[in-house]
């Protein structure tokens, strides 16, 4: 059975033809070799590029600036070291976010300037925006090109924008012209084997433990049963008071039919999965489906029950666009938020969009909210534009929680029991392109260097021990089919976490950016200095993704401090407060 769209990307959706920018023929002729784009970013060899047409559809975030950026720097630091408390919406709007009136100079601007399809987020930092590259002409003055390298593609401008003088005093950046090097890229990856394991499709649903008191093999594919228990969650309640917010692309009409099959299949009771839209989509655009219901399955898996799931689609895999959706989450105060998709070349990220990202997540911390980010999949060489070792953005961020994936593997005795971890290769790792070390981090500074230090933990994501999900797509008679089939990759590890750091939550751990307790915990538990807590985290035994290498014991670049042993951790959390 070939099923349409049953992948991570499907050929012909809109947001693909907007990636591809809708150039038409003869609008122009291939760039020279030597162009250099805005920005200083040159063409590569292979790569092609041309004129985009006056019609061509773009969409835009414009970021505004915050008030008293400093300040506010210095508030998130004083609730990182519980100093004092999160900051409320109306603390955060009064001193620090931009005026709505300023929000809506700009979405007025934006529309006179031909665009359509404005979205003025809650806290009037991102005015979201539809259009053509005429109307970024006329707004912006920067002509944009379609550019393509293989099955890559998407737009670059060629002249620096020009904010005009008239919103100069409000307009941080304006994102979305380019989409060729800033897209987030899915971290799931399908397993290409299912190695010895016991589990029979006959039996109705995979997965299905065995109790004979042996098992078949220790490094398994997983049902959704046995990884609670494999790091320790399983010794704390469900986490059943809990929202978890989760950041996906595209229609998602689909989704809570899987999931909710899914559940039943396992006799788990559905959790509540409410979905939002807050820049809009495109119906029919499944490209990102299966990320979505892993990452859905993954939040469920480990949570044990929630009060429910939001889920916050983007509109494509833009890292602007799946910026506003974070900040919907943020707007909406959800304190965990699961976020699976990363540009897999840190070093490629303008710092306009990064400051954005960083702006918005200084205001996430300084509320109390923690984003679980991952690394990307392509090892320690993703093949990036100087070929240097890279890890993925945002997961560099110093204001989220990176998560690398590892392979996992359970005792002979039985699924459900842990045994040791190793790095998973294709985990990507190491330090950022340009973030300064945290705080946090100076325990490790002997590691890290001077810039920030990436994952901060691992947790399982080797397709080949990853989860069972059931997913979907349209045959080629338009009839919906289904079918069970197993995924990993970071984008498995981080709404694992996700869903075990709402638990921490549930056990009376309260909502803060615990960055530095969580260092605090690993430098006691690897000196053995501090005997609340020697068993938090699962130091992993070994494995290499090619750039770094995991010294066992130790913190180190390849898996940072290794995975959780929820229950411990939860213990050492109390104390170390």
């Amino acid at each position: 059975m070939v099923l349409a769209c049953l992948g991570l990307a499907c050929a012909g959706t809109a947001a693909g033809a907007m990636a591809a920018g809708g150039t038409a023929a003869g609008d122009a002729a291939v760039a020279p070799a030597n162009r250099v784009l805005a920005k200083g970013v040159a063409l590569r060899a292979g790569e092609q590029a041309t004129v985009l047409g006056a019609n061509a559809p773009i969409r835009v975030n414009v970021v505004l600036k915050m008030r008293q950026t400093a300040e506010l720097e210095q508030v998130a630091g004083l609730v990182r070291a519980h100093v004092r408390q999160p900051l409320t919406d109306s603390e955060l709007a009064s001193r620090y976010l931009p005026a709505h009136g300023d929000a809506m100079r700009v979405a007025g601007f934006l529309r006179a300037n031909g665009f359509s399809q404005v979205y003025v987020s809650k806290d009037n930092m991102i005015v979201s925006a539809s259009g053509t590259e005429a109307n970024v002409q006329s707004a912006f003055q920067t002509r944009l090109y379609s550019v393509q390298r293989g099955d890559k593609a998407g737009v670059a401008n060629v002249d620096a924008v020009q904010i005009p003088s008239s919103l100069s005093d409000v307009v941080s950046a304006v994102h979305g012209l380019r989409s060729f090097q800033e897209r987030g890229v899915s971290g799931a990856k399908v397993a290409t084997m299912i190695k010895g394991h016991s589990y029979g499709k006959d039996r109705g649903v995979p997965g299905t433990q065995s109790t004979a008191g042996t098992v078949a093999c220790q490094e398994c594919v997983h049902a959704p049963m046995d990884l609670p228990s494999l790091y320790g969650a399983s010794n704390l309640a469900p986490a059943s008071g809990q929202k978890v917010a989760v950041i996906g692309v595209g229609d998602q009409g689909n989704t809570t039919y899987l999931y909710q099959t899914w559940a039943s299949a396992y006799g788990f009771s559905n959790i509540p999965l409410n979905v939002t839209y807050p820049t809009g989509y495109t119906p029919g655009d499944y490209e990102a489906q299966t990320e979505a219901v892993l990452d859905v399955d993954a939040v469920a898996t480990m949570s044990g029950g929630l009060q429910e799931i939001d889920f916050y689609s983007a509109p494509s895999t833009n890292l602007d666009d799946e910026l506003a959706a974070v900040t919907a989450a943020i707007n909406d105060n959800r304190s965990t938020i699961s976020l699976s998709f990363a540009a897999t070349c840190d070093a490629d990220i303008g710092q306009d969009l990064r400051g954005s990202w960083d702006q918005e997540l200084t205001a996430a911390v300084a509320k109390g909210i923690t984003v679980f980010a991952i690394t990307q999949d392509d090892g320690g060489h993703p093949g990036c534009a100087g070929g240097e070792s890279s890890t993925g953005f945002p997961g560099s961020s110093p204001y989220v929680v990176s998560v690398g994936a590892s392979t996992v593997y359970n005792s002979a005795n039985s699924y459900a029991a842990y045994d040791h971890e190793t790095l998973w290769q294709g985990s990507e790792s190491g330090p950022a392109a340009t973030e300064p070390r945290p705080y946090y981090q100076d325990g490790v500074a002997s590691v890290v260097g001077a810039r920030r230090g990436t994952p901060d933990f691992v947790m399982d994501g080797d397709p080949n021990t990853g989860l069972w999900i059931i997913i979907g797509g349209y045959d080629s008679t338009g009839t919906y089919q289904t079918q069970w089939a197993v995924y990993g990759g970071t984008s498995l590890a981080a709404p694992l976490l996700a869903g075990t750091y709402a638990r921490l939550l549930q056990s009376g751990i309260q909502p803060y950016f615990w960055q530095q307790t969580f260092y605090d915990i690993g430098v006691g538990q690897v000196n053995a200095t501090h005997g609340d807590c020697l068993t938090c985290y699962h130091l992993l035994t070994g494995g290499s993704n090619g750039a770094y290498s995991v010294v066992p014991g130790k913190y180190n670049q390849a898996s940072g401090w290794g995975s959780w042993n929820a229950g411990a951790l939860a213990t050492g959390m109390q104390y170390q407060r």
